[in-house]
C-alpha cells in the first residue's frame, strides 16, 4: 500500500524530466517544467524558449532502447564494460557481507560491523567525485582496486594473527568499505555515461547484471571447500579486474551530458566552464 500511494505521488506531483523532454523534441513541454522548477526556486516566471533539439529522437522511430546499446558502437563497449562493473561491484559486496561469518569471532559483532564500515563510504566517495584531480574515473578505479588488494592480501595472513592492522578480519573491512564507496559512486557514473535517450534502458541492463552478481554471491563464500583462500582470490581478481576496465571509461566531471547519440561523436573531454552553452533565449 505504502509503494502504491509513493506511485501514485509521483505520476501525479513529479513533472517529467526536461533534459528527457528536449531530447524527445518536445521542447514546449521541456520549456514549460523549467518555468514551474524557476518558480519552485522562489525565481520570476521566466519566459524562457529552448532551440530545436538537432538530434531529437523521432516519434516513428521503431528501433528499441536496448538495440541501440548494442548496434552503437561506443555504446556497445561501453555497456560491456559497465556491466561488468555493476555485477563486479555486487558480486563483492554481498559476497563480503554473507562472507562475514566465515572470518571467525562473533557472527553478529562481524556482521554488525559490516554494516557500520559502509556510513563513512558515503561522504567519502561524495568527496572524491567532485575533485578535478580525482572524478569519476579515478575514484571508481582506485576503490575497485583497493578492493582487490584487500581480499588478495587476506589469502596470504594466517587466520589467528596478533596483528591488529592486518588481520583477515580488518582487511575484509576494508575491502567491503572500498567497494561500497565503489557502488555509490558507479551508479552516478553510469548515468552520465549514457545519452538522455538511452539512459533508463542502460540502467536497466547494468542493474540486470548487477542483479546477476548478487544471485552467485552466496555461492562464493561455499567454495571455501576447496580451499580456504579461493573465495578470496575470487573476490580479489574481480575487484581488480573491474578496477582496471574503468580506465577504459571516459571522465564525465564537469562536462557536458550527451542528450542524443549524435552528442556522443563530439569531444568528450571540453569541460564546461570552457564552453559556452546557448540552450536558452529569453524573449525580449
Amino acid at each position: 500500500m505504502p509503494v502504491f500511494l509513493l506511485q501514485c505521488f509521483s505520476f501525479s506531483m513529479l513533472p517529467e524530466s526536461p533534459r528527457w523532454l528536449y531530447s524527445q523534441g518536445r521542447t514546449g513541454e521541456a520549456e514549460k517544467v523549467l518555468q514551474y522548477i524557476a518558480l519552485g526556486n522562489g525565481k520570476e516566471r521566466l519566459a524562457v524558449k529552448l532551440k530545436p533539439c538537432a538530434g531529437a529522437v523521432k516519434k516513428d522511430d521503431s528501433t528499441s532502447a536496448v538495440l541501440n546499446l548494442v548496434q552503437h558502437p561506443v555504446l556497445r563497449w561501453r555497456t560491456v564494460i559497465l556491466m561488468y562493473i555493476w555485477y563486479v561491484c555486487s558480486l563483492v559486496y554481498y559476497g563480503l557481507t554473507l562472507n562475514a561469518g566465515e572470518l571467525g569471532g562473533n557472527l553478529y559483532l562481524n556482521v554488525a560491523l559490516y554494516g557500520l564500515v559502509e556510513v563513512p563510504a558515503f561522504p567519502l566517495c561524495m568527496f572524491f567525485i567532485e575533485k578535478p584531480w580525482s572524478g569519476r574515473r579515478k575514484s571508481t578505479t582506485a576503490f575497485l582496486i583497493f578492493a582487490g588488494f584487500a581480499c588478495m592480501f587476506t589469502m596470504f595472513l594466517p587466520e589467528n594473527t596478533g596483528d591488529m592492522f592486518f588481520s583477515p578480519s580488518l582487511l575484509a573491512l576494508y575491502g567491503k568499505f572500498t567497494v561500497s564507496a565503489a557502488f555509490n559512486i558507479i551508479y552516478i557514473y553510469t548515468s552520465e555515461l549514457y545519452p538522455t535517450v538511452v539512459r533508463n534502458a542502460g540502467l536497466g541492463i547494468c542493474s540486470m547484471a548487477c542483479r546477476l552478481g548478487g544471485i552467485l554471491a552466496p555461492f562464493v563464500p561455499s567454495m571455501k571447500s576447496l580451499g580456504p583462500s579461493v573465495p578470496f582470490m575470487i573476490f580479489g581478481i574481480s575487484g581488480l579486474s573491474a578496477g582496471f576496465l574503468t580506465l577504459l571509461l571516459p571522465e564525465t566531471l564537469n562536462r557536458p551530458i550527451a542528450e542524443t547519440f549524435e552528442d556522443l561523436q563530439t569531444p568528450a573531454y571540453q569541460t564546461l566552464k570552457n564552453k559556452k552553452v546557448n540552450l536558452l533565449e529569453e524573449n525580449s
